[in-house]
């Protein structure tokens, strides 16, 4: 099956106007080239935009996948290049998760199918490195309500919740979440609290643009009820993961402090999967259950229910234990048996595909995220490098996302490519997090970091989560 792609137009105004995927990172660099002026005119003379760059992309009945630049600008070595870089990368990748009927292919929920319109931005982060040293943003997690119906202890955003300010509106989620895809988003991804308690959900998820982006949830389970379901399906959502902290139903319930919390996840992920929404388990690992075999029961349980991914994160002190002990982070050699229990469960690749942190936020993935490739805002407007970092570089409700954004990759915490988890990192950490305050504010301002006074984390008073672990799990 054939697709056409404009990567990259042009037509003629004062200024002249680029359009395409790949505006943003070309145009500032061609806008005064002769070529491309005289293109310009010539699309005047037509009376629209003329192609500069574009890509022919196949997938045949095997499920290769072939690409081929085209336009004017195709014939240029660097454009080649590119291509064949696209190519290769989606090549590499395998067998892909999901052959839809439309012929693209799903290699993971977390991305937009390859090929479509969205897909050809990953294009353009990967081009924006390559000019510009950093990527754009592909990912942003919007915090759209604080409110959740579970009280959980190791929950990450606990801190970010206050008590008289208000959660952006409608029209200002909207506004964010254009200016995140104009930026280079293509995974929006809606997340709390619990999303599903914001009335205006559905017309959020329905607001993403879906030739830019793909849109998921992260949520607690409980309100995916077969109405939810429909309204989510005809909204045009394209994951939900659901967190589930212990394969026995009990543990979770007494975790969440939620009974029967467990089986209306699961009821309603399978809701989820029956209306053809991509549907996946989010949970994490400490050393305690990647060696007694949790790990492992959890990626069973997902794989018995027909659920497509399965993602575990690293524990990292955050939110209500920012503070806490650090005695259950995971160590290389724990991280090393994640990857290769990954490995192993991901050969051939059947159902669930297992995704670890400890892969793809490590040396041998992606390395860090945060303030690389993605970004996270609080239900108040404060944009963060992730959502485990309490530290925010401006607020939506004063600023544009892309000034934000780029003053965040400006910082000297941010410029530049970490290959490891910054969270988790013992230097970053005393420099950038260990400082804050035990009162707060919650995210930190990154213009006051200078103020915080040397201070000594123990000395403050957790009295409320003396009876807990950092994992929120009960000594």
């Amino acid at each position: 099956m054939e697709r056409n792609f404009t990567l990259l137009s042009v037509k003629s105004g004062q200024p002249m106007q680029f359009g395409g995927p790949l505006a943003n990172v070309l145009a500032p660099k061609l806008k005064d080239n002769a070529m491309i002026k005289a293109a310009a005119s010539a699309a005047k003379l037509k009376g629209g935009e003329i192609e500069l760059l574009g890509m022919k992309t196949e997938v045949s009945d095997d499920g290769t996948f072939s690409a081929w630049p085209t336009g004017p600008m195709g014939k240029l070595p660097q454009a080649k290049k590119a291509v064949e870089g696209v190519q290769n990368a989606v090549r590499s990748r395998g067998k892909p998760l999901i052959r839809r009927n439309d012929g693209t292919l799903v290699y993971t929920s977390y991305q937009p199918p390859v090929p479509t319109k969205a897909s050809m931005k990953l294009l353009g982060s990967r081009l924006s490195v390559e000019l510009n040293g950093h990527p754009q943003p592909t990912v942003c997690t919007l915090q759209v309500t604080t409110r959740c119906q579970a009280n959980c202890v190791h929950c990450s955003a606990a801190k970010h919740k206050r008590q008289y300010d208000a959660d952006l509106t409608t029209q200002e989620w909207k506004r964010v979440v254009r200016e995140s895809e104009q930026l280079g988003s293509v995974t929006i991804i809606f997340t709390g609290g619990e999303p599903l308690l914001r009335p205006d959900i559905f017309e959020l998820i329905d607001w993403v643009d879906k030739d830019e982006a793909v849109v998921g949830i992260f949520s607690n389970g409980l309100l995916l009820n077969q109405e939810n379901i429909n309204k989510l399906k005809n909204a045009g959502l394209w994951f939900i993961h659901v967190s589930i902290d212990s394969p026995d139903p009990k543990q979770h319930d007494e975790m969440r402090m939620v009974p029967g919390c467990f089986d209306k996840a699961i009821e309603g992920l399978k809701r989820a999967k029956d209306a053809g929404i991509l549907t996946g388990i989010s949970t994490y690992a400490t050393p305690e259950r990647l060696h007694n075999g949790q790990v492992i029961e959890l990626i069973e349980m997902t794989k018995q229910h027909g659920f497509d991914e399965i993602t575990i994160f690293d524990v990292v002190p955050t939110g209500r234990l920012l503070h806490e002990d650090k005695k259950h982070l995971l160590s290389d050699e724990d991280k090393d048996e994640l990857c290769r229990i990954e490995n192993m469960y991901n050969e051939g690749h059947p159902l669930p595909q297992v995704i670890t942190q400890a892969h793809v936020n490590g040396p041998t993935g992606i390395g860090c995220y945060a303030g690389w490739c993605q970004f996270y805002m609080t239900a108040y407007g404060d944009l963060t490098p992730c959502d485990f970092t309490p530290l925010t570089f401006g607020n939506a409700k004063d600023e544009s996302v892309e000034t934000i954004w780029q003053r965040m990759i400006s910082h000297e915490g941010y410029c530049k490519h970490k290959n490891s988890c910054r969270m988790q990192d013992p230097e970053f950490r005393a420099k950038w997090i260990d400082k804050i305050p035990a009162s707060g504010p919650f995210p930190y301002p990154i213009e006051k970091f200078s103020e915080i006074a040397d201070i000594d984390p123990d000395s403050e008073d957790w009295d409320e989560m003396a009876e807990y672990s950092s994992l929120g799990i009960m000594g």
